[in-house]
């Protein structure tokens, strides 16, 4: 029997599996029918379903009003203070740095993410993280539009 399959098929690979699909004995297929089929049928069997996430938007004019991340990268114009040990809070401010969905993460130097907390679009605070090497490291701001770094000393 020849079921016709609707299928958008992409280049060679989409091709030869509506070729595979129509060409196997529809035995196969009924198979694994019958054995979905007993799982669902033993009365103490117990069928867990899947936990799925509600959407952040309901509807299409609730999220036609969410923030947009994209846009201009972030600018770092000034950190204060320019240097500092684990454990002591820094002030950042720049321009383009967006909301709190929008900024990924604020570090001093590859490996050292910091807690951060957005102020407003122009104005972050963080804390250095424990674990940073004394010296000179980056300062990197970076959101969903792109990132940018200050040289900053560690104490």
């Amino acid at each position: 029997m020849v079921k016709f399959l609707t299928f958008k098929a992409v280049g060679l690979i989409g091709t030869l599996a509506l070729v595979l699909a129509a060409s196997a004995p529809s035995g196969i297929f009924a198979a694994e029918k019958d054995k979905t089929a007993k799982k669902k049928a033993t009365p103490d069997a117990k069928v867990s379903k899947p936990k799925t996430a509600k959407p952040k938007f309901q509807t299409a004019e609730t999220a036609a009003k969410a923030t947009a991340c994209f846009g201009e990268a972030p600018k770092i114009e000034n950190v204060v203070p320019d240097e500092a040990k684990a454990g002591e809070k820094v002030t950042i401010t720049g321009t383009k740095f967006g909301s709190a969905d929008c900024l990924r993460s604020v570090s001093f130097g590859p490996g050292h993410a910091a807690k951060f907390t957005v102020q407003s679009d122009t104005t972050i605070t963080t804390t250095v993280p424990t674990g940073v090497r004394k010296g000179l490291a980056l300062l990197t701001v970076t959101t969903a539009s792109g990132e940018d770094s200050k040289s900053f000393f560690l104490k």
